[in-house]
C-alpha cells in the first residue's frame, strides 16, 4: 500500500533554504522527540553521463544515485570509484528527488555516527559489488560499498523497521525508493516542487 504524504510548503530560495525545509516539511502529527532524515534520490538529465543513465534505465524509477541527509546539513554516500564522504550539502541541483521520513532520537544518532565513522575510515567504491549485488547478492568485501548498499545500511544500523527488511547487498537506488514509497511514512516529499526549482 502507497503511504507516501506530500507536505505542503515553499521552497525558499535563499542560504537557509536547507533548514527552513526541515523546519517547514515536518507535520504537527511527528513526534516532537523524533528527528527527520532526508533520502536524496538523483534522477538522471538525457544527457547525463553514460552510467547514471544506464543504472537508472534498469530500475523501476528512474534514479541513479542515493543519498541520506542529516538535520544539521550534513550527508553521506559514495560516487563511483571515490570514498564515502561526509560533507554538507544544499542540494541545489533540481534532479535529485528528497523523501523525509522520521526516526527516533537513538536511532538518528546511530546513523549520524555511523555516516560519519564510515567516511573518517574512508570505505571505497565497489564496482562489482554495485552491479552484482543487486542481481547476484554478491556480497564482497565489507570495507567497500556503493551508494544505495550504504545508505541501505545506515538505516539497518539506525534500527529503522521497514529498512530491516531489506536486503542491503542487494539494494538499488530504484528498489530503495520503491521500498520506502510502499513500506513507510513519508513526511516530506519534493516531487511536487522540483522541476523548475531550487532546493536551497
Amino acid at each position: 500500500m502507497h503511504t507516501s504524504k506530500i507536505a505542503s510548503t515553499h521552497i525558499p530560495r535563499n542560504e537557509n533554504a536547507l533548514q527552513q525545509i526541515f523546519q517547514k516539511a515536518i507535520p504537527t502529527t511527528v513526534n516532537p522527540e523524533g528527528k527527520i532524515i532526508k533520502i536524496c534520490f538523483y534522477e538522471p538529465k538525457p544527457d547525463d553521463v553514460w552510467l547514471n543513465r544506464l543504472v537508472a534505465s534498469m530500475g523501476k524509477h528512474y534514479v541513479s544515485h542515493v543519498e541520506i541527509m542529516f538535520q544539521d546539513g550534513m550527508a553521506a554516500s559514495i560516487f563511483a570509484d571515490d570514498v564515502v564522504f561526509w560533507k554538507e550539502r544544499t542540494y541545489s541541483n533540481p534532479q535529485y528527488k528528497i523523501l523525509g521520513v522520521e526516526v527516533s532520537t537513538k536511532s538518528y544518532w546511530q546513523m549520524y555516527n555511523h555516516a560519519q565513522d564510515t567516511a573518517r575510515r574512508q570505505v571505497g567504491f565497489d564496482n562489482v559489488k554495485m552491479f552484482c549485488g543487486p542481481f547476484m547478492g554478491y556480497r564482497g568485501y565489507s570495507d567497500r560499498t556503493y551508494c544505495s548498499e550504504f545508505v541501505t545500511q545506515t538505516l539497518q544500523v539506525g534500527g529503522v523497521k521497514w529498512a530491516m527488511k531489506m536486503n542491503a547487498s542487494r539494494s538499488t537506488p530504484s528498489g530503495l525508493l520503491d521500498f520506502m514509497l510502499n513500506n513507510c511514512y513519508i513526511c516530506f516529499d519534493t516531487t511536487a516542487f522540483k522541476l523548475g526549482q531550487a532546493f536551497g
